[in-house]
């Protein structure tokens, strides 16, 4: 029987008064792709940052293929994409892999130089990562979260900063990886490409989980043409823009309306 690569029950972090999230539940079962939507500030990236245990939840359980996220095995079982670029960057890309492979026991070379050679990256491993180019660096990342073939992968905004191809290559990876019974955590504020690439997803605002479920589902319980439309509604985003709008109309003296793309 395959685990679960994450479950996540009444997950609750507080930062003094202020909730960063409160009671979230989900799960990522295996071969799922689960997009983490939401405005900035509604509680994606504590969420995120309580599965990588960067901070210890206030309350709730949070389970990586079985184990308790602060375990060792759960954290051997993690590979994690974050959305900045925390890379030491007076090392080469070579020295950067053997400092990972000299951490990660279970970090397997041969999946990272046919994921280097992939991603174009072969011939640049001996330069500073210091050098790289941002897309660069964004590879790099997602080289070292999977090459010791972790059950979940956490991505915090994967595609940023990449080229088409790499883009491509990206999405391919994701979803070999979620063909392989892998679970996939995505981040993202690219609602068309959650709409094209997710199982499911789970909207966070405000702290709060209020929906989730496959993209399809969602539209359909609430008449909408696209999953846009979903999360502006459930965010109260949607009455913000269109005040906004008018006002940015009236400022610029547009003769015609702007469009809200999504909007119904």
């Amino acid at each position: 029987m395959v685990d679960v690569p994450l479950q996540v029950r009444n997950l609750t972090k507080n930062y003094g008064t202020r909730t960063g999230i409160a009671a979230a539940s989900f799960e990522v079962r295996p071969g799922e792709i689960v997009g983490l939507l939401g405005p900035n500030g509604c509680g994606k990236s504590t969420t995120l940052h309580c599965i990588t245990d960067y901070h210890s939840p206030t309350s709730g359980t949070v389970l990586i293929a079985g184990e308790p996220h602060h375990e060792p095995g759960a954290k051997e079982r993690l590979g994690f994409l974050p959305d900045d670029l925390p890379l030491p960057e007076s090392l080469s890309g070579r020295e950067l892999l053997m400092l990972h492979a000299h951490l990660r026991a279970s970090l397997d070379l041969a999946v990272a130089y046919d994921l280097f050679e992939v991603f174009d990256l072969l011939e640049h491993l001996d330069r500073y990562v210091g050098d790289y180019s941002h897309g660069m660096k964004r590879k790099l990342q997602l080289v070292l979260a999977l090459a010791h073939r972790p059950a979940l992968l956490v991505l915090d905004e994967p595609l940023r900063g990449l080229d088409p191809e790499a883009a491509i290559l990206t999405n391919t990876v994701i979803n070999s990886f979620a063909g392989s019974d892998g679970g996939v955590l995505l981040a993202t504020h690219d609602l068309a490409d959650a709409e094209r690439t997710c199982d499911s997803v789970v909207i966070v605002n405000r702290g709060s989980v209020v929906a989730q479920g496959a993209p399809a589902d969602l539209k359909r319980a609430h008449g909408a043409a696209s999953l846009e439309d979903v999360f502006l509604t459930l965010t109260g985003i949607r009455e913000g823009l269109t005040d906004k709008v008018s006002r940015l109309t009236s400022t610029l003296h547009i003769n015609h309306p702007l469009v809200l793309g999504g909007t119904s």
